[in-house]
């Protein structure tokens, strides 16, 4: 009698230990706003109160060959380096005909700091004091892209636009 309550005891304490020292998985929610993208929006240069699409838009970012392609759209949303406080990206127009396709390069320039978010997700990533440089081509009528302008210095969310590029 008494082995077989050792038995059990020992069972049903080894059970008890094994349930105690378990802990909840913690999985970062999809809801939960992590490192944000950085928002740009198109506007008509003749009219710049007008968004204006862009028919067969991609972009290609510094140091990859992989082309990302977004198809006819008047706003995108672009992932920055957070290793580092430059990005550049070319953005390619008419990207399936190769007679008109264009390529214009835009590099953004950043500071990179981190924001504690939860021990389920960590921290996020900020990008403070956020300028865009574009390349102007010889001779500049090359360029489709014919101004940009920075709206938000800081990309803290993607509930705003942050960069304004006029074509």
């Amino acid at each position: 009698m008494i082995k077989r309550f050792l038995k059990y005891g020992f069972f049903i304490v080894g059970i008890i230990l094994l349930f105690i020292s378990c802990e909840r998985d913690d999985i970062c929610p999809e809801s939960t706003p992590t490192t944000p993208f950085l928002i740009i929006e198109f506007f008509d240069v003749a009219e710049p109160d007008q968004n204006k699409t862009i028919k067969n838009l991609s972009y290609i970012a510094e140091n990859t060959t992989d082309t990302v392609f977004l198809g006819i759209v008047d706003s995108i949303a672009l992932p920055l380096n957070t290793n580092q406080n430059t990005t550049q990206f070319q953005l390619i127009r008419n990207t399936n005909d190769d007679n008109f396709r264009n390529v214009d390069t835009i590099r953004f320039i950043y500071e990179v700091s981190e924001k504690y978010v939860n021990r389920a997700c960590g921290f996020k990533a900020i990008f403070k004091d956020l300028s865009a440089v574009r390349t102007i081509e010889n001779p500049a009528s090359n360029n489709w892209i014919r101004s940009v302008s920075t709206e938000q210095l800081n990309v803290e969310n993607e509930q705003n636009t942050h960069v304004f590029i006029l074509h």
